[in-house]
């Protein structure tokens, strides 16, 4: 060992310990120990009585709903061959979860460590399940008695009804082999999750602090990294079956005039049907740009909430979600885009004149069926939705649907975590 080589690796291991000391403190336990108590009271509850309801949401269901919701508990445990778990609790975007439905359920399972079918019911009275060795498909099922309350202003009213109600649906679903399903992302680091990332490094003092100070480390493990980066570069090459959906359908049939109730419960299976596809889809091409499609749907989607003003987001959540499926069906990070006519109608496939929102004719995408229709034709199936003096052609709202034209005119994603402000 000659001695250049020696003051290497004693500067190594004169480096390694501060290093090893600070790295946990830099990195962050994802979720802290008292951050989970949450999550451990609620699986200790459950392993004793499978219904839980929050003493912040106790009047959701009164004594009479609750022994109306355990009957159909015990009907579906028996129907499924699996136990079935109901937890009716707040979850709010500052808990451990980051109000992630699917998220707190996984958490759920993993501490109960017992499978079964999981169904939360939140403070919108909304439904999310995860089917943990259960033998049905839930993202296919699709009834909108149960998808969402009847009544928004009291959302409470029917919910015994609709857990009912939703539990017989799954119970009689068409079977399938039993799998684990699994969480596409995971939730930012607890308390870190407004946190900037800085863009560029910085080139001064920190940078000459790790170039003598951790330089030595770096150039030790240089070689051992190369070779697994080139080791997974080899995975990634190999060829592997993806999760890509199918051919994405064309929907020509899709509303001209859609209510808020249709877009939101149309919008809602989309994103179930994307979500499903992205455990399935790494190096499937088109993952990057699925995830962040999910990503910007589910944002937009939770933030239009049943407003009719923000009706043309829900329908832009529909098609980001569309566009994600497309992108792994198709493998591509650049999925076509939307018709422009009506962008509910699925992807395009040609150009041709129109003259909707523009003083003269302008060749815009448009989908198969209203590149054979009429210029009239085309004025009676384009996209309008609710607003506060009627329905309103989704062109004519300023904005960045209109500035992207749904993808054919800009950078779509990009555009819309601008729009978020969402990295």
């Amino acid at each position: 060992m000659n001695a250049v080589t020696r003051f290497l690796v004693l500067a190594a291991l004169a480096v390694v310990p501060p290093l090893l000391a600070v790295a946990p403190a830099a990195a962050g336990e994802p979720i802290p120990a008292y951050a989970r108590h949450r999550l451990d009271r609620v699986a200790a509850a459950l392993a004793k009585d499978p219904l839980f309801v929050d003493p912040d949401m106790s009047t959701a269901l009164d004594q009479a709903g609750r022994a109306r919701v355990r009957a159909a508990m015990e009907s579906a445990a028996s129907g499924l061959g699996t136990p079935v778990y109901v937890v009716v609790i707040p979850n709010h975007q500052e808990s451990e979860s980051q109000g992630r439905d699917d998220v707190l359920l996984h958490g759920l399972h993993e501490r109960l460590r017992r499978d079964g079918l999981y169904l939360l019911v939140n403070s919108a009275a909304w439904f999310e399940e995860e089917a943990f060795g259960v033998p049905r498909r839930l993202y296919s099922i699709d009834d909108e008695r149960t998808d969402r309350p009847a009544d928004g202003d009291n959302r409470f009213a029917d919910l015994a009804d609709r857990l009912s109600a939703r539990l017989q649906i799954i119970r009689d679903a068409p079977s399938r082999p039993a799998s684990t399903p699994s969480l596409y992302t995971t939730p930012d680091p607890f308390g870190q999750e407004d946190r900037l990332r800085s863009v560029e490094p910085e080139t001064k003092a920190p940078f000459l602090t790790g170039l003598l100070l951790a330089g030595p480390v770096a150039g030790l493990t240089l070689y051992g990294a190369g070779v697994g980066a080139a080791a997974y570069r080899r995975r990634r090459r190999a060829p592997r079956a993806t999760a890509a959906g199918g051919a994405v359908e064309a929907h020509p049939g899709a509303p001209a005039e859609p209510s808020v109730k249709w877009l939101r419960r149309t919008g809602g299976r989309e994103l179930d049907r994307l979500r499903t596809l992205l455990p399935e889809s790494t190096g499937n091409p088109g993952r990057e740009y699925a995830v962040s499609a999910y990503d910007a749907a589910q944002i937009l989607y939770d933030d239009a909430g049943d407003d009719p003003g923000k009706s043309l987001d829900l329908a832009g959540a529909i098609v980001l979600a569309r566009l994600g499926r497309a992108a792994l069906a198709q493998k591509t990070a650049t999925p076509p885009a939307p018709c422009f006519v009506n962008p509910l109608h699925g992807q395009s496939t040609q150009n041709r004149k129109t003259q909707l929102g523009e003083p003269r004719p302008r060749r815009r995408r448009v989908c198969a069926s209203c590149g054979s229709r009429s210029t009239t034709a085309l004025t009676a199936r384009e996209l309008k939705v609710p607003g506060p003096d009627g329905p309103r052609p989704h062109h004519t709202i300023a904005g960045v649907w209109k500035d992207t034209a749904f993808g054919a005119d800009g950078d779509l994603i990009r555009r819309i975590q601008e729009y978020l402000g969402v990295e």
